[in-house]
């Protein structure tokens, strides 16, 4: 059998090993984000128990039928230390074999993991946030809170951030070396283009994690800036800061005047579209269309969104002016 270069055998001999960190550390958190807890509440969910703000969380998810979060609600912590050492294991035992056949079966092992327990973590997840209590003093019809699996997600007033923490990253990194072996045999042997076929995807599957568009609830949650609830599905806009704060208004004046007061970081911006109602796009993907006591904002500014400059024009028979979302901040 061909054997596998010596310097992959002792990182992945070494990563293995690091995996005992993990009856130690978290694996994985989920971070809540709101304006009445500008700390933010966190959720560590380690391989045998779940600690954090806890007893807060518990006590908000109770006005809206959520079930409490407890030890006991995790089948899976009764086994996780197995499936642990049964990777430190196996991870070791590939090492020393050192073939290219032990190498693709950890490889696939690994692979057959992640997608059992992302699999497993959302279907808790969808549990947890579909199935309320019908009794409960808060109720909004049509509403789920399920917690995203990797990423951001707006659930009403909340940006829920969800990511692996210190152990889940160990997890990735043995991931990552094992596959990065395998890469490199198959580069030495000129299958770049077979093993492209493979990497190529996966790249573009964690590049788009945490991606996701905030929702606005019309009628349910008021802008940042002036209060007002937000109630015309035709306008909106948001910002998300380099912390992953997402913050949403009624009107591009309203925006303004907080950027202005407040100077945020702006990592992303995000627009309701006036053509399209409802709907959600990045701000640096469509125009802005302006015209002042004609198109009735919520504050007046006269400002709304559009999929592109044409569709402003025929709407508004070729008057006022487009652009872009950042001309209009800078001005």
């Amino acid at each position: 059998m061909k054997k596998i270069h010596l310097v992959s055998r002792l990182l992945l001999a070494l990563v293995s090993i690091a995996l005992i960190a993990c009856y130690y550390l978290p694996l994985w958190e989920i971070d809540l984000m709101a304006p009445q807890y500008p700390e933010g509440l966190t959720i560590y969910i380690w391989h045998n128990d779940i600690k954090g703000n806890i007893d807060i969380i518990n006590g908000l998810n109770h006005y809206i039928g959520m079930k409490h979060i407890k030890v006991e609600m995790f089948p899976e912590f009764q086994y996780l230390k197995y499936i642990i050492a049964a990777f430190i294991a196996f991870g070791l035992f590939v090492s020393v074999m050192g073939t290219r056949l032990w190498l693709k079966i950890f490889c696939a092992v690994v692979l057959l993991g992640g997608i059992i327990a992302l699999a497993d973590f959302y279907r808790w997840g969808y549990d947890y946030g579909h199935n309320l209590d019908p009794k409960a003093p808060i109720q909004v019809p049509g509403m789920s809170y399920q917690p995203p699996i990797i990423g951001a997600k707006d659930l009403l007033n909340f940006r829920a951030i969800s990511m692996p923490a210190s152990g889940g990253w160990i997890l990735v990194a043995v991931g990552l070396v094992a596959f990065s072996a395998l890469f490199f045999e198959w580069f030495k042997n000129r299958k770049l283009q077979k093993a492209l076929v493979l990497i190529i995807p996966g790249i573009m599957f964690f590049g788009s994690c945490g991606n996701s568009k905030p929702q606005f609830y019309f009628g349910k949650e008021n802008c940042e800036y002036c209060k007002m609830t937000l109630m015309d599905n035709k306008f909106g806009v948001a910002l998300e800061s380099d912390k992953g704060r997402v913050f949403k208004f009624d009107d591009f004046m309203c925006m303004k005047s907080y950027v202005a007061a407040e100077k945020p970081t702006i990592s992303k911006t995000f627009v309701v579209l006036f053509d399209k109602p409802g709907e959600v796009e990045n701000g640096n993907d469509v125009v802005y269309g302006k015209l002042p006591h004609v198109v009735k904002s919520p504050m007046g500014s006269g400002v709304a969104f559009f999929t592109s400059t044409e569709s402003f024009q025929k709407l508004f028979d070729n008057k006022g002016t487009t652009g872009k979302l950042q001309e209009l901040l800078n001005e």
